[in-house]
């Protein structure tokens, strides 16, 4: 067995990390820091505790670049429960109203359209939003009103995979799934959705019961793509601490320019390097605008430069050169 050790090799780019169910994902950040002894590792958006699925983290100088990793496009699978609303939106919360008849799987299919596209949502109220500088959730679980704004977002697809009725019961101690206790049937959904950055799942489930006159709340949801971070290719916590331990971390990671994969590329020569290291403008190629992810002549990569009028005018430096 190999000697562990010490601390993490100078290792920079992306971790594809599988998030259980039921942990959060600050608890699977510091698991990882723990495992590695990486210094800087950070999440590149968040899963909510009962969600499970792809988290991607940051190590290293990685950190720099998490924001274009926050703004790729997600892909999820939902299982949404209509008959019954929540007041958290998921299965958290607890019952708003009577259980009520479920739709037909078709009228939930071609409700979906109107949640395709540009849309506004409403994100829940129990949730990480900011308000005034405290968190929604919080406010929530105190007993205070929470009123939060809609905001613009993509939903790109939005597809019913399966449907099948699911007994249900609703009483003080919350929702109950047993055939025992068995009030009523709602209907469960398994829905297929990519989207853009900053959607609410649960509210979409909320709003597709509001519209159906039914009610529904997400039962469960799994992420399973963020860009080209998938499901099938996470490692749990446990396969980081190994391959850690025996030396192979390196091939558990993704590049660092993984995470800008979607910028056009630009190749700077040696006067634009060293212009980059002593943090002065510099002449970019006429014929480019907007953001670029930047190598050296030898295929290294540098940063994300911003183009405008021939000059590079705002870097964000990933390498050693500044």
């Amino acid at each position: 067995m190999p000697e562990r050790a010490t601390a993490a090799p100078q290792l920079s780019g992306f971790l594809n990390v599988y998030k259980p169910a039921g942990a959060r994902s600050t608890a699977v950040v510091g698991s990882i820091r723990r495992a590695t002894g990486a210094r800087r590792v950070g999440h590149c958006g968040t899963l909510d505790p009962l969600a499970e699925g792809v988290l991607p983290l940051a190590i290293g100088r990685a950190t720099r670049l998490a924001e274009h990793v926050l703004r790729m496009r997600k892909s999820y699978l939902a299982g949404v429960l209509f008959g019954v609303a929540t007041t958290t939106d998921d299965l958290e919360g607890a019952p708003l109203g009577p259980i009520r008849p479920p739709p037909d799987p078709q009228d939930v299919a071609t409700e979906l359209a109107a949640f395709t596209g540009r849309i506004r949502q409403r994100p829940p109220a129990a949730s990480a939003v900011r308000i005034k500088g405290r968190r929604a959730y919080q406010m929530f679980r105190a007993g205070e009103t929470v009123e939060l704004p809609e905001r613009e977002v993509t939903v790109h697809r939005l597809d019913v995979v399966e449907a099948a009725p699911i007994p249900l019961a609703a009483g003080a101690s919350g929702l109950s799934f047993r055939a025992a206790d068995a009030q009523s049937y709602g209907l469960m959904v398994g829905i297929a959705i990519e989207c853009s950055s900053g959607t609410y799942v649960r509210s979409i489930a909320r709003d597709l019961g509001e519209r159906l006159g039914c009610g529904a709340t997400l039962f469960t949801l799994t992420r399973t793509a963020v860009g080209p971070f998938t499901l099938a290719g996470a490692s749990e916590v446990w396969q980081v601490r190994d391959a850690f331990m025996h030396g192979y971390l390196a091939r558990l990671m993704f590049a660092p320019d993984a995470a800008v994969e979607c910028l056009p590329a630009c190749v700077i020569g040696s006067d634009t390097r060293a212009d980059l290291r002593h943090g002065r403008e510099s002449a970019a190629p006429a014929w480019i605008s907007g953001e670029h992810r930047i190598y050296d002549g030898d295929g290294a990569f540098v940063g994300v430069g911003d183009a405008a009028t021939g000059r590079w005018r705002r870097w964000k430096v990933f390498s050693e050169i500044a």
